[in-house]
């Protein structure tokens, strides 16, 4: 599906996501290495830009593990294992590149 998505011209992508496919290939590009796991025996890897994928869509839109389970059909366990290692990929590669907003406080 998300291939599908990838290359749709109607902008269903980045609403999807929350951001343009360009956008998308360069951050998993640079995170790839980092969050791609090895092929076993027992079982194939979950791809990286479907863990990618995972990650954005839980930050864009706040959905459960259980309504990203039926999205993506992978295990709710396995999403909450995959949401933190993307995150802390994006922030360790791409923290030069990251703007962080503070809310202003009143005194």
């Amino acid at each position: 599906m998300l291939a599908e998505l990838l290359f749709e011209p109607s902008g269903e992508f980045e609403n999807f996501l929350r951001m343009s496919s360009s956008d998308f290939s360069y951050i998993l590009d640079k995170i790839s290495p980092v969050i791609s796991k090895k092929h076993t025996q027992l079982r194939e890897p979950i791809p990286a830009k479907t863990r990618l994928a995972i990650t954005l869509r839980f930050l864009a839109t706040g959905d459960s593990y259980k309504n990203l389970h039926f999205l993506f059909k992978v295990s709710s366990q396995i999403i909450s294992i995959i949401v933190p290692e993307v995150c802390a990929a994006i922030n360790d590669l791409l923290k030069d590149e990251i703007k962080y907003l503070r809310k202003k406080t009143k005194l």
